[in-house]
């Protein structure tokens, strides 16, 4: 029996593939869902990865309702799309939940809508959640159920958000309470009303998937993941993470593997699996399948040490790049690219070649540049701090938790509200639902915009004059472009919740949170006019020359130039032999890293292989 009937065998009716972006995820999706649909069982194979390689992996359009596949029988494939949801959540709900705020606040009916508007946009993963609730209590519809994830951080937060959403949930049932409460003393008798429909509707969907997620019998995950350095050891913390998270992980699957492999997989207690690389990428399902069918079982090989091939100590490192690294450079590209390693290149270059304080920092919530420099067991990795390294006098890194940071701004406010209400109660006001009803607001705030707040402040850093270039290695493509976006969605949200706020200026002081709040508006829009400026701010775009990949860089450099933001290079890494050049703007400047191997880890290797970099002629 081949090693992916035995695993197929292993799965239960629903399974998550995960881990970190570029590994061959959405290819082995597209797999096992054929594989399983081949097997007679009416089969789904959903992606939440707002990145949307699923069409190139299939090779034609995927709707964004469940539609099936051409030449696959029993195989229906859809790529969930955050605004159609959105508009289908809101077209049902939007009039409702407004109710609700209008009941169980001062504002007005006009501020309640916007303020319900303000919140919502750039949730995907909120409606991806959902969507996928609905699909996992389908258990008549589908046989099996194959999500393709987005990449490692941002799929972790989407199977947090049950707990995130029910915080939502529970925050509109206190305003629909103080309605309940009002009712009663006016009237003494309560009838539910589509509101309460809605609140029961909602905590019924979450706990159902929450239950699900949670249940070995119903869904598994299955981590897909290359033996690379850094990949490994991201490998090891997701598996850790998803334990915490209760998720049953039935599998590693091991991608790519060559016949001189030698990094191991440092999980124990979970069946490994390896395939074999392919000459070329895989096209289509048949494709993919193809690919999959050579898995085997894996036995964990001896590390071995290796010369670097085709890296050598070089004087000259990285010269061409070094004038384009601006201000603020944010280095962009699907996961899995070496987008971290080129970020970490470029924030070394850039103190070594004297441009002033450099701050190199991530904003992935699976962050990798302690992996890069080879100090993912360092303090900094962990501290959320700027902390200059001792190998390169004048770089300062820092792996943020954008979270940690909103969740102390929280808890903040949230100590104010209850010391301004506690004054209010010792008078002989009852309070209580306003209270509980303020003390909660910030969980209206928008999806991402926890990281706009944390970049803001480092927007700070720049403009005081305490670096001299700001290099951010963010979350990939689909997430990027979110948080591209996240200023405007934040700058609207943050006025609507002090308008709120005005409203309750008789009964309590907020002088302290609107002065916060006006200062996160402020940096909000300075943020905003710096990643707009080409002469301060620009994109660096990391590629490898594989169609799936290539493809999506094509997306993403379209989306960044419309999005009123310079790309102003693009590196193509791992290369073997001079890709085509990519089509973006003819300001654009494009070039080769040289695919060493074992891959650069540390200073000194990134260091050199930094010098293997060649401009790539417009004619290749």
């Amino acid at each position: 029996m081949s090693g992916l009937a035995v695993l197929l065998d292993r799965l239960p009716r629903a399974t998550l593939v995960v881990g970190k972006g570029g590994v061959g995820k959405t290819t082995f999706a597209a797999a096992i869902a054929a594989a399983f649909a081949r097997r007679g069982g009416r089969t789904l194979l959903i992606s939440t990865d707002p990145a949307a390689a699923l069409a190139s992996v299939i090779g034609a359009p995927v709707a964004a309702t469940a539609s099936p596949v051409t030449g696959h029988a029993n195989l229906l494939a859809r790529q969930l799309s955050a605004s159609e949801l959105r508009r289908d959540f809101l077209g049902r709900w939007r009039d409702t939940i407004a109710e609700i705020i209008d009941r169980g606040t001062y504002l007005d009916r006009e501020d309640v809508e916007g303020l319900v508007d303000a919140a919502l946009p750039g949730s995907d993963e909120i409606f991806a959640v959902l969507a996928l609730a609905d699909h996992l209590a389908e258990s008549d519809v589908y046989a099996r159920i194959i999500v393709d994830t987005a990449p490692t951080g941002h799929t972790l937060r989407l199977l947090e958000l049950p707990e995130t959403f029910r915080a939502f949930v529970a925050m509109l049932d206190l305003m629909q309470a103080k309605h309940r409460f009002m009712v009663r003393a006016l009237t003494r008798r309560y009838r539910t009303d589509r509101a309460d429909a809605f609140l029961a509707d909602m905590r019924s969907r979450i706990d159902t998937l929450r239950a699900t997620l949670t249940d070995p019998r119903s869904l598994a995950a299955v981590v897909v993941t290359r033996a690379e350095p850094v990949v490994a050891l991201e490998t090891r913390r997701l598996v850790e993470r998803l334990g915490t998270l209760r998720v049953h992980v039935a599998a590693i699957v091991v991608n790519a593997v060559s016949r001189d492999t030698s990094v191991v997989i440092d999980v124990a207690n979970t069946p490994q699996y390896e395939v074999p690389r392919a000459a070329d990428p895989p096209t289509g399902i048949d494709g993919a399948r193809d690919v999959m069918e050579h898995m085997k079982s894996r036995r964990a090989p001896r590390e071995t040490r290796r010369a670097a091939k085709g890296i050598q100590s070089s004087a000259a490192h990285g010269a061409p790049l070094v004038p384009l690294i601006r201000t603020l450079t944010i280095v962009a590209g699907k996961g899995g690219v070496g987008k971290s390693t080129v970020a970490t290149t470029l924030a070394i270059l850039a103190a070594d070649a004297g441009l002033g304080p450099v701050l190199l920092v991530s904003t992935d919530p699976a962050p990798s540049i302690a992996d890069a420099l080879g100090e993912h067991d360092a303090f900094w990795a962990t501290s959320d701090a700027d902390t200059e390294l001792a190998s390169v006098p004048g770089l300062f890194a820092r792996q943020m938790d954008a979270a940690g940071a909103f969740a102390r701004l929280r808890d903040t406010y949230q100590s104010r509200i209850d010391g301004l209400f506690d004054s209010l109660v010792s008078r002989g006001v009852n309070v209580e639902h306003d209270r509980a009803i303020l003390r909660e607001l910030l969980s209206l705030a928008p999806p991402g915009v926890d990281e706009v707040f944390a970049l803001s402040a480092l927007g700070d850093a720049v403009a005081e004059r305490r670096y001299a270039r700001l290099i951010v290695d963010p979350a990939p493509t689909g997430h990027l472009l979110r948080l591209l976006e996240m200023p405007a969605i934040a700058l609207d949200w943050s006025h609507r919740l002090m308008r709120l706020m005005l409203k309750y200026r008789d009964m309590v002081g907020l002088s302290d949170t609107a002065r916060d709040l006006l200062d996160f508006a402020k940096r909000t829009r300075d943020l905003d006019a710096l990643l707009r400026d080409p002469e301060r701010s620009g994109v660096v775009i990391t590629a490898l020359d594989e169609p799936v990949v290539r493809a999506e860089t094509e997306r993403l450099s379209a989306a960044v130039l419309e999005r009123g933001i310079d790309v102003s290079a693009v590196v193509w890494n791992r290369v073997r032999q001079p890709p085509a050049p990519l089509p973006v703007a003819l300001s654009t400047r494009q070039f080769c890293a040289e695919e060493v191997q074992p891959p650069p880890i540390g200073v000194t290797a990134l260091r050199a292989w930094s010098g293997t970099w060649r401009t790539l002629s417009p004619n290749s």
